[in-house]
């Protein structure tokens, strides 16, 4: 099925069109599904068609917030709801999706994965002890999370006879909390994804928006846009429109921006409406009938490929069993060394190229003091060059190295590491999809005339003087204005002001001289040394999207492999009669669908 096929069913954002009602026929769909799950004993499929069936009973809308870590999800809900109910911070709190659902009393209600059930009043105390941050057990990747419910009287979400689904950050966790999220997301009648201005829809988030809400058939989608007031006024049109061009060829998604604490009262009015709008109660039934009976073919499809695998397994003999048995588990080991070495092969491409972009500041630093060196050696007014023009100049200097970086160094390595990487898991996984690579990085500075150079723009490079080259500047600056200085600072800096203050450093001793120069080359060796490290940082964020690229085409491989094994080994089923039931039922499906 192509994403093309998925996006077609998806309504626009102010209303369901004109489709096919497939009510009548989902229940029946749903038990010839279970019938042949359970009867080829397909144990992971009939309890997702099971969980499907649960929710089509569902009463309230549901609309789950969908996003990776520190995006800033419980803090919509909050604003959505105009109350602190859910708690925040800049470390993963949500670690097992929270329902919000309107009820006459406001209680925490958790069920413990042992069945205990623990009532814990809102009001009274801290209702979320012991269920946020870290999981009760690092060392357990399977240990399963307590349910949270939390009802609350809230006249907006009790009028639109809805429910909002808060959940973990699908990178802060284990494999199990990122199940939980995908399972929630699949079962929602809407999402809102959660992505921050600041870093907006990386690759790993791409995935996620794509495979796990919009390919399960998700009837009602929007992009929501954290963080926004963290960025200069100017800059907040070209993270909107940067999100935009990330999104193109997915669907045609709302795009909104979200409150900022404690202020914008139009965007969260603007908020609100469109979930009033998702949850419009004349047509929630069709929609919610549509999107299971889509998920239904596509369970009704992966056991047609299950069947495909397993009749191949049944063709071969009982030796032929045995030795390709033998063959997948030397060959599990073989690739999880070679996926192991990509790693590491990637790794060291990242620390390589670090190192080129170190050895490419230091050689345009060298320019950058013989230039400004001339420029102060010769100026007529040397104090109000060090005062005005010198952290423009700087700037300007750095914005040169930051274009050429990126264009000489940075982008054409990124480039080359990405299609390398493409190739080498092509050979293992030819159909996962290729690496993204920024086009652009846009480490450009905006010039501020105030001693010192600032915010390297969208992505938030802030390159300063540094903390000791700045303070040098500033401290020269005071010297010229009979500005107290510190005693740590005196004799050396009353001397360099003095100088300053001349018309010329010309005819300075060749030690005073060397005086200036040696504060001039410790604020430009701040400053690069603060670019760079900056750079570095965002070096890090794109390698960390690759990386993030590879451990998704490594777990797809897996689970491939896995699918392959658990068909196999079995010659007592009619997987011939499962792969024909199974794709006539899919058919029937689409076909209803199409209306």
């Amino acid at each position: 099925m192509t994403t093309d096929t998925v996006l077609t069913d998806t309504p626009p954002a102010a209303g369901p069109a004109q489709v096919a009602d497939v009510g009548s026929a989902v229940p029946s769909w749903l038990r010839e599904a279970l019938v042949l799950a359970g009867e080829y004993r397909l144990d992971r499929i009939a309890t997702a068609l099971e969980a499907l069936a649960a929710g089509r009973g569902r009463r309230l809308f549901r609309v789950a917030v969908v996003g990776e870590f520190n995006r800033g999800k419980s803090t919509v809900i909050n604003r959505l709801l105009g109350r602190g109910l859910l708690p925040t911070g800049s470390l993963p709190v949500t670690r097992a999706p929270v329902v919000v659902r309107p009820a006459q009393d406001e209680v925490l209600c958790v069920i413990w994965p042992d069945g205990r059930r623990e009532l814990r009043r809102l009001d009274t105390g801290d209702p979320w002890h012991g269920l946020t941050g870290a999981t009760q057990d690092e060392g357990s990747e399977g240990t399963p999370e307590p349910s949270m419910t939390v009802t609350v009287t809230d006249d907006w979400l009790g009028g639109l006879d809805a429910e909002l689904v808060d959940t973990p950050g699908v990178n802060s966790g284990s494999q199990e909390q990122f199940e939980q999220v995908r399972r929630t997301a699949a079962g929602s009648d809407a999402v809102l994804f959660v992505v921050s201005a600041l870093s907006p829809l990386g690759i790993t988030e791409r995935r996620l928006l794509e495979e796990e809400v919009l390919c399960r058939h998700v009837p009602f989608t929007a992009v929501v846009v954290t963080m926004l007031d963290l960025l200069d006024a100017d800059d907040r049109a070209g993270a909107l429109h940067d999100l935009g061009q990330r999104l193109a060829g997915l669907a045609s998604l709302p795009v909104l921006p979200a409150p900022a604490p404690g202020a914008g009262e139009t965007e969260l009015a603007a908020l609100r409406e469109l979930v009033e709008g998702f949850a419009r109660r004349d047509k929630r039934t069709l929609w919610r009938d549509r999107q299971i009976a889509a998920q239904v073919a596509d369970f009704c499809e992966a056991m047609a490929v299950i069947a495909g695998e397993a009749m191949a397994a049944d063709r071969l003999s009982a030796g032929e069993t045995e030795a390709r048995a033998k063959e997948a588990q030397a060959r599990l080991e073989h690739e999880e060394q070679q996926w192991e070495q990509l790693r590491i092969d990637l790794t060291a491409r990242q620390l390589a190229l670090t190192a080129r972009l170190r050895d490419h500041v230091q050689e345009k630093r060298d320019g950058v003091i013989e230039r400004l060196r001339w420029e102060l050696e010769r100026n007529a007014d040397p104090r109000g060059w060090w005062e005005h023009d010198l952290p423009f100049r700087l700037r300007h200097e750095l914005s040169l190295l930051a274009k050429e970086s990126e264009r000489t160094v940075l982008l054409p390595a990124l480039t080359a590491d990405a299609g390398w990487l493409d190739e080498a898991v092509a050979d293992r996984s030819p159909e996962a999809r290729p690496s993204w690579v920024p086009t652009g990085l846009k480490l450009t500075a905006e010039p501020e005339i105030s001693g010192n150079v600032s915010d390297l723009s969208r992505t938030r490079l802030v390159t300063r003087l540094g903390a000791q080259g700045g303070a040098i500047v500033g401290y020269l600056i005071a010297a010229t204005r009979q500005a107290p200085l510190p005693m740590i600072y005196g004799a050396g800096f009353s001397l360099l002001g003095g100088l300053l203050a001349e018309a010329s450093i010309r005819a300075a001793t060749e030690a005073q001289r060397k005086e200036v120069d040696a504060v001039l080359v410790r604020v430009i060796d701040e400053s690069t040394m603060a670019f760079q490290r900056q750079a570095v940082e965002v070096l890090s964020e794109v390698y960390g999207e690759v990386f993030e690229q590879l451990r998704q085409s490594r777990i797809a491989w897996h689970d491939a492999w896995r699918t392959a094994a658990e068909s196999g080994g079995r010659t007592d089923e009619d997987w011939p009669s499962l792969a024909h039931a199974a794709t006539a039922l899919a058919v029937r499906i689409r076909a209803g669908l199409q209306g």
